[in-house]
């Protein structure tokens, strides 16, 4: 659609460029050549926001991101997401970076073909990266043996059991132990990518593609769940912080919050009783 004047187009909103410009040329067809690979492993019942918020950072960064899973049928997500994987075990190219998400992980960790890929694939990546307990996963692979590593907060004890050789630490959102970084739950995956974005292309890089995205990325960031005293309350009042009330009353949380040092939780109670 041409227009006789700058501003913006009444179709799409987008800002109009001056025809026959460098702008307004199109872009080369098909993906620029040697691009670094993201391979993403995915599973029934793995976690959405595991994997989809690595693929937008590895995405917006401009690396090819494809997802892998064990065989080419769909999946179905932790929330019922229907995905259909790019590749299988057998087919998938190799990548830069081998990304191993977390959800409903028990089957999937202890299914030996995927274990052996993740063992064989990492040796050709330059970063294998875990999000949540996907650190169950790769802790069956041996990788994580002699390494520090983190995982979702509610799970740090049970990988301290199944997996003795591994330091578990509470107190950070994402480990780098050089090949080999762990992330703690769900959004710390974003985190850990944009910093493995960083490690391949500059801080820049990673700071341009969370920009983009309008995430606010703290490359310092010390926020994990894990290490918050809110962890203490929750040995009282259990994950959904149940206040008990005479019976005829109800109660429900107004607020939970705080920092690393200090938290507060408040309930709103209503009944009959004093």
């Amino acid at each position: 659609k041409v227009h006789d004047k700058a501003g913006y187009c009444s179709v799409c909103g987008m800002q109009l460029v001056l025809k026959g410009g460098a702008a307004a040329q199109a872009p080369p067809a098909g993906p620029p050549p040697n691009r670094k690979k993201a391979a993403i492993l995915i599973f029934d019942g793995v976690q959405i926001i595991d994997y989809t918020g690595p693929y937008e950072v590895f995405g917006q960064a401009g690396m090819e991101v494809f997802t892998v899973a064990a065989k080419p049928e769909t999946i179905t997500t932790a929330m019922n997401m229907k995905v259909t994987p790019h590749y299988t075990l057998e087919n998938a190219p190799a990548a830069d970076v081998l990304l191993i998400p977390g959800g409903g992980v028990t089957r999937t960790q202890e299914d030996p073909n995927v274990i052996k890929w993740i063992q064989e694939r990492s040796k050709q990546s330059e970063y294998v990266v875990s999000v949540c307990n996907g650190a169950y996963i790769l802790a069956k692979t041996g990788l994580l043996d002699g390494l520090t590593a983190t995982t979702f907060y509610g799970l740090l004890d049970g990988l301290s059991a199944v997996a003795p050789k591994v330091k578990v630490v509470r107190d950070q959102r994402y480990v780098d132990n050089g090949k080999f970084i762990t992330t703690a739950g769900l959004s710390s995956g974003i985190d850990g990518s944009l910093y493995v974005v960083s490690k391949l292309f500059g801080k820049a890089r990673a700071q341009m593609a969370a920009l983009n995205m309008e995430y606010d990325w703290k490359a310092d960031s010390t926020y994990a769940r894990a290490n918050f005293p809110a962890r203490h309350i929750r040995k009282v009042f259990g994950v959904n912080l149940r206040l008990n009330v005479p019976t005829g009353a109800r109660a429900r949380v107004h607020s939970t919050e705080g920092a690393a040092r200090n938290w507060e939780v408040k309930w709103e109670a209503q009944g009959e009783t004093s």
